[in-house]
């Protein structure tokens, strides 16, 4: 447990799960969120919320609020500056330049980044490189090429294939191409956004199951936390999106062959990138062999169900894994680690426009996380709350958690 004078200044899209956990651990914790989900509150000692101060809603900043956490985490740190840790969650993964504006400002000060340096972010979020890495190691790998390469490649191409940004996240910018027509009903939509092909890729329909490998890392030696299911554009759970992350479970309930295979990947890439801390592998399994996705060089949204699951507080461990003396100790904390309970997280989006009104009967509903407020209606597509169950067995763990989307069903009505 960190002593109760430590603190850390948290920043990111949802900081609910990170400032739960080490508040938990015993520091202080300042949090500049996007959200400012409820239950969020209870666990920080200062906050600044992006939707609250710009009184605004997500589809008005959906393509631009990672500068409002650039300008609201400075502005915090310069609240805060006796904070001893600066940690980075999900929001800036591609945003460079609003990272080094943040770390230029803490330069003269005494606060540790417990992040990946900005040039190894950009290497683990290079995947044609990592793939090309992969691919001479022997490890099975999608095809893909730029998009610029299409007319070279058009003959080759075979439908579905995927169309993505080469830095997605949380399946946002993912699409399933079925036929000529549909690529170029993309391609229109995208040129009127200022389409560059460069930022795209075509790759190969990996169909399979997802799954993610978390591993921590002091940027020399690793392991492995946990192999979890991920939960993509599940229809029940409303996602707005085909490949919009919509939860996990973990663990994941694969075979042995198939966990050993992403382990090997994930810490081969792990050391290859030098990444340091909590970082994430996203996977697709085909015929029982594992195809990497995406490599998330952050803290990953599966981080509480992997706490629940082993019962460690992963974030404490996170930051220690920075500090040099802690890591042996660390590391034997994780080789025994063993899964004490099954946890699903489910994330619940918005059917329909939600009466501001019920939201408090959601609230109240149990293993409902990430509380909507109750002062606005909440839109069609946008996140409601999150869902955390944790069981013995697999079956009753994802089941345990579909009752209550039940549950949150019949509310709405």
């Amino acid at each position: 447990m960190a002593d109760k004078s430590i603190s850390c200044l948290v920043v990111g899209f949802n900081t609910r799960p990170l400032a739960y956990s080490l508040n938990r651990a015993g520091y202080d914790v300042y949090a500049v969120d996007f959200f400012g989900d409820l239950d969020l509150f209870p666990y920080v000692n200062d906050s600044i919320v992006i939707l609250q101060v710009l009184n605004s809603n997500y589809n008005s900043l959906k393509d631009k609020y990672s500068q409002y956490l650039v300008q609201y985490a400075i502005k915090l740190y310069y609240k805060h500056q006796d904070t001893h840790f600066f940690l980075i969650g999900s929001g800036l993964d591609d945003d460079y330049e609003g990272r080094k504006l943040i770390l230029d400002e803490l330069k003269t000060s005494n606060i540790k980044s417990v992040n990946n340096d900005l040039e190894i972010i950009e290497r683990a979020r290079n995947i044609e490189s990592i793939f090309e890495f992969l691919k001479s190691y022997g490890y099975k790998i999608p095809r893909s090429f730029s998009f610029e390469d299409l007319n070279i490649h058009k003959l080759n191409v075979e439908y579905p294939f995927i169309l993505k940004k080469k830095r997605s996240a949380g399946g946002i910018n993912v699409f399933k191409i079925r036929n000529e027509k549909e690529l170029f009903s993309h391609i229109k939509s995208f040129e009127e956004k200022f389409f560059n092909p460069n930022e795209w890729l075509i790759q190969e329909y990996i169909e399979g199951i997802p799954v993610s490998c978390t591993v921590i890392s002091n940027g020399e030696e690793s392991e492995v936390i946990s192999i979890n299911r991920q939960i993509i554009g599940m229809k029940c759970l409303n996602s707005p999106k085909s490949f919009m992350y919509c939860g996990n479970i973990v663990p994941a309930g694969i075979s042995k062959d198939q966990e050993k295979i992403i382990s090997e990947i994930s810490v081969l890439l792990t050391k290859k990138l030098g990444l340091k801390g909590i970082n994430g592998f996203d996977f697709v399994l085909k015929d029982n062999y594992p195809y990497l996705m995406e490599c998330n060089p952050r803290i990953p949204g599966s981080i509480r169900a992997s706490e629940i699951a082993l019962d460690l507080n992963l974030l404490d461990l996170h930051i220690k894994s920075f500090i040099p003396n802690q890591w042996n100790e660390l590391k034997k904390l994780i080789k025994n680690a063993e899964i004490k309970y099954i946890a699903t997280k489910l994330i619940y989006f918005a059917p329909k426009k939600i009466d501001k009104k019920i939201i408090p009967k959601i609230n109240n509903l149990k293993y409902i996380h990430d509380k909507s407020e109750s002062d606005r209606d909440i839109i069609k597509g946008d996140p409601l709350c999150s869902i955390l169950y944790k069981a013995k067995n697999h079956l009753e763990s994802y089941n345990g958690a579909l009752k209550i989307v039940e549950k949150i069903n019949n509310i709405i009505k």
